[in-house]
C-alpha cells in the first residue's frame, strides 16, 4: 500500500526533544509515528493512560491505602511487629487524602 502523508502541527522544542529521545533509541520520528499508530489499530485503543491530575491522585491514594493494608497483613503475620491501631491508620489516611487537597 502506498504511504500517506500526515501533517502535524507541534511545538518545536517538543519535536526536538522527542527526536533526540528516539534518536538514543534507535528509531526517527516517522518510524516512532508510525509503531503509535500500529499500536492503536492492534490494541484498539491509545496505548497509555489518559487522565486528570485528580484521578492521578486518586489512583496514588488507592495505592498507598492497598500498600499500607498489604504491609498489615505482613506486620500481622510477625508476633514482633510493632502493631498499627485502627484509629492510627485511619488518622494516616485522613492526613494523606487531606494532603491531597
Amino acid at each position: 500500500m502506498p504511504t500517506a502523508r500526515i501533517s502535524v502541527n507541534v511545538d518545536g522544542e517538543v519535536k526536538q526533544s522527542a527526536q533526540k529521545i528516539l534518536s538514543e533509541i534507535g528509531i526517527d520520528l516517522t518510524t516512532a509515528i508510525d509503531l503509535l499508530l500500529r499500536t492503536i489499530i492492534r490494541e484498539e485503543r491509545i496505548p497509555f493512560n489518559l487522565q486528570t491530575e485528580k484521578a492521578y491522585r486518586d489512583d496514588a491514594y488507592r495505592l498507598y491505602v492497598k500498600t499500607e493494608l498489604d504491609k498489615s497483613k505482613l506486620e500481622a503475620a510477625d508476633p514482633d511487629a510493632n502493631w498499627v491501631s485502627h484509629k492510627e491508620l485511619m488518622s494516616r489516611l485522613r492526613e494523606q487524602r487531606e494532603a491531597r487537597g
